[in-house]
């Protein structure tokens, strides 16, 4: 019976002792920042064409409203509940067929499996979220623009 007990006693002291650990990576570092921000780079490159050519494409289709002018484009993402980016572009536009009464319009469109495109009130849900992250980049209400002048 004492050896039994001696048994578990070592076998628990064994058991909490503090073994080295070795670990391939800096804690806190994401591995694929530190191994290819260019592809990193490439992938949010990929996302805001993605969305600059969807938004323009889905004004053409669905008309009215018929945008004249952007303004105020920005590209961001939010983190999902999964953990995912999920980006987006934002901005205003200007409706032809109001003439001189036309006001300002916002919009969201955002990268899902596909794309969803939010005009008005409901865009700024997404927009005026205080968790997402804007790019640095300056205004792509030019780019937006150009693309949606290019496909018509």
């Amino acid at each position: 019976m004492r050896y039994l007990a001696m048994f578990f006693a070592a076998l628990i002291l064994a058991a909490c002792s503090k073994a080295p650990v070795t670990r391939s990576e800096t804690p806190g570092v994401n591995t694929a920042q530190t191994l290819a921000p260019e592809l990193q780079k490439a992938s949010i490159d990929s996302a805001l064409q993605f969305l600059l050519t969807t938004t323009a494409t889905d004004f053409l289709a669905h008309r009215p409203p018929d945008p004249i002018r952007f303004r105020d484009v920005r590209f961001g993402y939010i983190i999902t509940p999964g953990g995912e980016k999920q980006y987006m572009l934002c901005g205003q536009f200007l409706p032809a067929q109001d003439g001189d009464k036309a006001q300002w319009t916002s919009f969201a469109t955002i990268k899902t499996s596909g794309y969803e495109q939010w005009i008005g009130g409901q865009s700024a849900g997404f927009c005026q979220n205080s968790s997402a992250v804007w790019d640095k980049v300056d205004d792509l209400s030019s780019s937006l623009q150009s693309r949606f002048d290019s496909l018509r």
